[in-house]
């Protein structure tokens, strides 16, 4: 018998299952940055999905947030890497997803 906390981490491993597929997509393509891939859920329903950008701009999770289908708030991000919080050519990932999702 399944359990809702048994249907939770089947979830959970799925969603970052497809992020990592998505950071592999990019292998060899970033530049000095890693690849990375970010998926977005909402309601147990992918909203988007991103993944670093070729040469490393944008980053995996700009490039969800840009375009997902739906308003982010109230939503969980898988991401193979945590989000930058450095000032570098971009402001940092972590700004973005703190003012999107609130």
């Amino acid at each position: 018998m399944s359990t809702k906390k048994d249907k939770i981490q089947n979830s959970d491993n799925f969603f970052m299952s497809l992020a990592l597929d998505l950071a592999r997509s990019k292998h060899g393509l970033t530049g000095t940055n890693p690849s990375v891939g970010c998926v977005i859920v909402k309601n147990n329903k992918i909203i988007s999905i991103g993944s670093t950008g070729y040469n490393g701009r944008p980053h995996a999770e700009r490039n969800a947030i840009n375009f997902a289908t739906e308003d982010v708030q109230d939503s969980t991000m898988y991401v193979t890497l945590e989000p930058c919080v450095h000032y570098g050519k971009t402001p940092p990932c972590t700004n973005l997803i703190i003012k999107k999702k609130n």
